[in-house]
């Protein structure tokens, strides 16, 4: 006896490039948050911006706490060498971000848990052979995983910023501080982009060639601290503040951004930042491309 058997008709689509990478994009982006420690540590890195936030929040008389000299603030002029410390000036929004203490730390906190282990540890895992069967080239792998760990970052790096401005105009008695600020605050915005870019996708070059998770962290940390402190010891000895922008490569991201924006700075090398960051990202480059052969992945 022959049963009939009926299957459901199976359509076969062409699916794009991007949409094939996109979930692994997704993945990178929100696999800090599934578990309670991913959580808090996300939580803990936004602490800067929040302090922002409740300033603003007594400059513009809106909360009654803190010392009076803070408390409507915006009615008084303050002077230019204090822009960070004015809602008024552009600065302000960016300084969290761009400062030594505490954005380095917690962009460095951030970055070391997701972006500096992305590839290491899927090759750690043996995952990058299933993620060869998906479709994905090599370079689409490094570009889904670079594009996670962007927007996870770009999320604090970006999105803080904007939420601060988006709430000193809000609280603000007129449009004035919206109009004077926001031709300044969107090209910083933009700036800050751009530097989030290139910080993660030196993170995930790096990430490529480590060997392991564990040793990708280290030289991403030694990277933006030591190169910092490097920086720091270098321009005292030889009495060049300049030369921190050259070898630093924290301080190189700081000054690109901050001369994009036009923003206030002294005693710095835009062209020095722009060669040591397009010089260590163009080496790390060439470096991934012999790392991330499809033949390496399948031994």
């Amino acid at each position: 006896m022959s049963i009939a058997h009926h299957y459901r008709p199976l359509d076969c689509e062409r699916v794009s490039g991007f949409q094939r990478i996109w979930p692994l994009a997704r993945q990178e982006m929100l696999g800090l948050f599934r578990t309670r420690w991913g959580v808090a540590l996300y939580l803990v890195c936004l602490f800067p911006a929040l302090g922002r936030l409740v300033m603003l929040l007594i400059m513009f008389g809106v909360v009654q706490i803190g010392p009076r000299s803070l408390q409507n603030r915006m009615a008084s002029n303050m002077p230019a060498s204090m822009d960070e410390l004015n809602p008024a000036r552009a600065a302000f929004y960016f300084e969290s971000v761009l400062s030594t203490m505490p954005g380095m730390i917690f962009f460095l906190l951030l970055t070391s848990v997701v972006v500096s282990r992305c590839v290491a540890r899927d090759r750690a895992t043996n995952a990058l052979e299933l993620y060869w069967t998906r479709g994905i080239s090599p370079w689409g792998y490094v570009f889904g995983k670079w594009l996670g760990g962007f927007l996870l970052a770009a999320s604090m790096t970006v999105g803080m910023p904007l939420l601060l401005w988006i709430s000193a105009c809000f609280l603000a008695e007129d449009w004035t501080l919206m109009t004077d600020t926001i031709g300044q605050f969107s090209i910083g915005l933009l700036g800050i982009a751009f530097m989030t870019a290139i910080w993660t996708a030196i993170g995930t070059l790096i990430s490529a060639i480590a060997s392991s998770a564990n040793l990708a962290m280290v030289a991403w940390s030694m990277l933006i601290v030591g190169s910092s402190a490097a920086g720091f010891v270098v321009s005292r000895v030889l009495d060049e503040d300049s030369l921190r922008s050259c070898l630093s490569f924290w301080e190189a991201g700081r000054v690109v951004v901050r001369s994009m924006a036009d923003l206030p700075q002294r005693d710095v090398s835009v062209s020095g930042a722009f060669l040591m960051l397009g010089s260590l990202f163009g080496g790390l480059l060439l470096l991934v491309r012999r790392r991330m052969r499809v033949v390496e992945a399948l031994r």
